[in-house]
């Protein structure tokens, strides 16, 4: 039986214990026993976990706190004897509050309903239930739609029986899955007023395209060849990686977070997994010990994992390691590399596996294994068991019949092309005496399904072919899938890849294709004879290279927005090399002219917030609205700050690598007034911007979770809530409460009208923050004086200029 059966029939047997503790008179103690404590834990199936009694308030104790995303509903407990007087012949419906809960027979229930209320709000928690072992009242005790929680309506069940007969409705909007549902909503009519439409709706065409001139077209183009994948073109490739490769391991200088946090990135994976984990590669390079375990790993037949999130290097990681680092090994064995990344996703992951081995071989070895010749040499073996077969007879018989049917029988051998290119694999090994290695790559960017596949075909690899495999994984789908999909059989080697430093990682890049492009004006991609000659593009990388060295400022917020993703990193600067929002003429000329141009984070920033539209869109951009509203609460302008502020101090007292339980979050929200459901909104949007970590990532159950502050969500909120041009771009995306204010933010396109528009916005949200509670532990006092500051000093500049 499911949960919901196993509940309906626990109902069944309630009902008798209810109506027997009713006749009895029981006092609460009591009836908590008998009936509320299995009314909450057999018949609706909350964990024992969830169910937190006598819980203190301002006011007194809260009998039962139910919840497990934070604090969900709360559960007064009143003596069996004490009847509310309900309507006669009322067993389950919905009604007013008023009706049932005035005058001298209504006093009980409303002073029930009162002291559940309370208790509710001093938690933050948005719904509240009277319950007398019974007769049950359900209402909403936190209210957005101007309504006191006793003006409302409640869900009622006015008798056991009622109970068992509507037990449906009973489950859908007291259980686990009905709370998470908000069925109560439903069930109440009560929805959650909407907050009004950002000034984005009122634009046509958003979010537009942000027109690039012909300067900033060129740029864009070869930016993108000449910052883009290098490690990929052959003619510079050994070159490329010996000067570029920035070793993985180092922590940032620039992080907003502790070190103690960003030295931690792996550590929970271990105390996770049952699977020895381990460093690939540190500030020198390659671990000493990483040759000699893959080697045991090889000798095992077991595939070498290589483990490290989104962006962090790993492909690089492979290329250097196989053209630099492991070169005299290596260099000699032969190398397949299997990119998951570039292949279509209508082909099967074991044929892209095949393919590869056979293009690779034909390709980078000038091996063609499926021509006979070849066919001849590795099917020795089997040729010469068919020469011991019946149609192998015919070659006293009938010298063409025997040659057909042996080409026919060596065809079949090469169609069964797993079998084939093992056997191929195997004489290879065997006749050129050298050492083969196969590399999974790019794995991390297919669908958790396809990653536990491949890992499968890696093992299957590792323990049949004549090869040592390596496939990279990122650390959530290698832990998943340890625990309950691919790799929960298996013990394989897991090594580690930190991300490498990003301020030595870009300007390593830039000078690298800073030189390219002056001694040669040209990359291996390009046809032969053709060259680049463009003195605009090297100007730029000559900026870029000396702010990657000397703007501390801007690598801050490189680093900290790319948050360990180098691919991120480096996408914001060719981003930025052609953006259409930035003054490209004048960052040239002022480096012509003066030798030297200091790139103004604003500028930087612009690029990122915008990419290639002309209005801030929150789905395209990586940069957060922070400021955001799911509903009509002045506070939630500011949940995202006090949630991430908290988080990240909370986890640098702890121990437990940064990590603050969602437990622990959900009671601090709570207590400043915001709803469940508003806090879990704020968490998934934080772990969609990457503001935060979190444990769901390595596999662990929901209400288990724990989050981490990242260093995008310590420098966003830090850092860019008191810019100029952080508000001037999110101003199109904030819903804004207030009437008279909503109405003068405009589309506007001049600096001047951008300036006011700015501090129209900054004063409304001084105005709302009001609306905080005064025990908050971020204080947006502080960011709010500094953006004054900043736009007064914008404006200060649109007077100079216009005066001049």
């Amino acid at each position: 039986m499911d949960k919901f059966e196993r509940g309906h029939a626990a109902m069944r047997d309630l009902v008798t214990v209810m109506e027997e503790a009713a006749l009895d008179d029981v006092n609460e103690a009591d009836t908590r026993f008998r009936v509320i404590n299995k009314l909450l834990t057999d018949v609706l199936h909350w964990p024992i976990a969830a169910v937190q009694n006598e819980l203190h308030t301002d006011s007194g104790y809260m009998n039962y706190c139910v919840g497990m995303s934070g604090a969900q509903f709360v559960l007064e407990a009143k003596r069996a004897g004490r009847a509310f007087s309900l309507p006669v012949g009322l067993t389950s419906s919905v009604v007013s509050i008023p009706s049932i809960a005035s005058g001298a027979a209504g006093k009980p229930l409303k002073e029930a309903l009162q002291q559940a209320a309370r208790y509710a709000q001093e938690r933050g928690i948005p719904i509240a239930s009277a319950f007398n072992g019974h007769q049950l009242v359900i209402f909403l005790a936190s209210r957005t739609d101007g309504l006191a929680p006793l003006e409302g309506r409640a869900l009622v069940f006015a008798t056991p029986q009622s109970m068992q007969d509507e037990f449906v409705v009973l489950w859908n909007n007291l259980s686990p899955q009905g709370m998470s549902d908000r069925t109560l909503y439903q069930t109440l009519q009560s929805a959650v007023p909407l907050p009004p439409d950002p000034l984005s709706f009122r634009l046509p065409n958003y979010p537009g395209s942000q027109r690039r001139n012909d300067i900033q077209t060129g740029l864009q183009i070869l930016s993108d060849l000449f910052l883009g994948d290098l490690e990929d073109l052959e003619d510079i490739q050994e070159d490329f990686l010996r000067e570029c490769y920035a070793s993985s391991g180092a922590l940032s200088q620039y992080a907003d977070v502790s070190k103690q946090i960003l030295a931690a990135r792996y550590e929970l994976l271990s105390e996770l997994g049952g699977a020895s984990v381990q460093k690939a590669s540190d500030r020198k390079g390659v671990t000493k010990g990483f040759t000699s375990d893959v080697m045991q790993a090889a000798l095992s037949n077991r595939p070498v994992i290589l483990l490290g999130d989104v962006g962090s290097g790993k492909s690089t990681f492979i290329e250097r390691l196989i053209h630099v680092d492991a070169k005299e090994v290596l260099g000699e064995s032969i190398s397949i590399y299997v990119d998951f990344g570039a292949s279509s996703t209508l082909k099967a992951l074991s044929d892209h596996v095949l393919d590869a081995c056979i293009e690779q071989l034909r390709d980078k070895y000038d091996t063609n294994i499926l021509g006979l010749a070849f066919a001849e040499d590795a099917l020795r073996a089997d040729t010469k068991l068919f020469d011991e077969s019946p149609l192998g007879s015919l070659k006293d018989v009938d010298a063409t019949a025997y040659a057909s049917a042996r080409i026919q029988f060596i065809q079949n051998a090469i169609l069964d092309r797993a079998s084939y290119i093992e056997k191929s694999l195997a004489w290879i090994r065997k006749s050129w005496r050298r050492q083969i290695v196969i590399f999974l790559d790019n794995v991390d960017q297919r669908s958790g399904e396809d990653q536990n596949q491949v890992f499968l075909i890696a093992n299957e690899l590792a323990q049949s072919w004549p090869a040592t495999v390596f496939v990279t994984l990122r650390p959530e789908t290698f832990y998943l899938s340890e625990r309950e999909g691919a790799i929960s059989g298996y013990h394989p080697r897991v090594f580690t890849i930190s991300p490498p430093r990003t301020d030595v990682m870009l300007r390593l890049r830039v000078e690298f294709a800073l030189r390219q492009l002056q001694s040669s004006g040209r990359l291996g991609s390009f046809p032969n004879g053709i060259k680049v000659n463009s003195d605009s593009l090297e100007v730029f990388l000559t900026t870029l290279a000396e702010n990657f060295r000397t703007n501390d400022q801007l690598m801050r917020l490189v680093d900290n927005l790319a948050g360990g993703n180098m691919r991120m990193a480096l996408q914001f600067v060719t981003d930025f090399v052609g953006s259409g929002h930035i003054d490209t003429e004048k960052i040239i000329d002022v480096q012509r002219r003066s030798g030297s141009y200091t790139i103004p984070i604003h500028e930087f920033l612009r690029s990122m917030m915008f990419g290639d539209y002309r209005y801030y869109d929150p789905d395209s951009s990586p940069i957060p609205n922070l400021f955001r509203l799911t509903r009509r609460d002045a506070k939630e302008h500011f949940l995202i700050p006090l949630c991430l502020a908290y988080i990240q101090k909370a986890g640098e007292l702890e121990t437990e690598h940064g990590y603050v339980s969602g437990h622990d979050v959900y009671s601090y929200l709570q207590a400043m007034g915001f709803e469940p459901a508003q806090v879990s909104d704020a968490l998934e949007y934080s772990l969609r911007f990457r503001l935060l970590d979190s444990t769901r990532k390595y596999g662990r159950k929901t209400d288990d979770e724990v989050f981490r502050i990242t260093t995008v969500g310590a420098y966003c909120y830090k850092a860019l809530a008191d810019k100029f041009t952080y508000i001037d771009a999110v101003s199109v995306d904030l819903p804004i409460l207030d009437d008279e204010v909503r109405a003068r933010v405009r589309d506007t396109h001049t600096l001047v009208e951008r300036v006011e528009r700015a501090q129209l916005i900054a004063d409304y949200l001084d105005d709302q923050w009001k609306q905080v509670p005064s025990s908050a532990g971020w204080d947006w006092a502080g960011p709010s004086g500094i953006l004054h500051a900043d736009i007064a000093r914008v404006r200060s500049r649109t007077v100079g200029q216009a005066s001049r």
